[in-house]
């Protein structure tokens, strides 16, 4: 999971500058940068800050986090085949 990741990928999607996006979550940019690298985690309150700048439901940016990594082996052929899917209908929903 990596949820830095998905902030920023998401935050770019929607057109915010790190600054700006920072101010509308109520964060500092640098605490905000820290997470978007990997090096702090939110808090399920900032998560749902986060969300929230976003418009998106917190269990979207949820998924969006998910890699390889966090499906059993078993599944992830499954997953490599479903993802790209199941991320392309929740863009459309909640993104576009």
């Amino acid at each position: 999971m990596n949820i830095g990741n998905a902030i920023k990928d998401l935050r770019q999607q929607k057109g915010f500058k790190q600054t700006d996006f920072a101010v509308e979550c109520g964060l500092s940019q640098s605490y905000l940068s820290s997470i978007e690298k990997g090096r702090k985690e939110p808090t399920l309150s900032i998560l749902k800050q986060i969300a929230n700048a976003l418009a998106i439901p917190m269990p979207v940016l949820v998924f969006f986090s998910l890699d390889k990594e966090d499906i059993a082996q078993s599944k992830q052929e499954a997953f490599r085949m479903l993802e790209p899917s199941i991320k392309g209908l929740i863009s459309d929903v909640f993104i576009s």
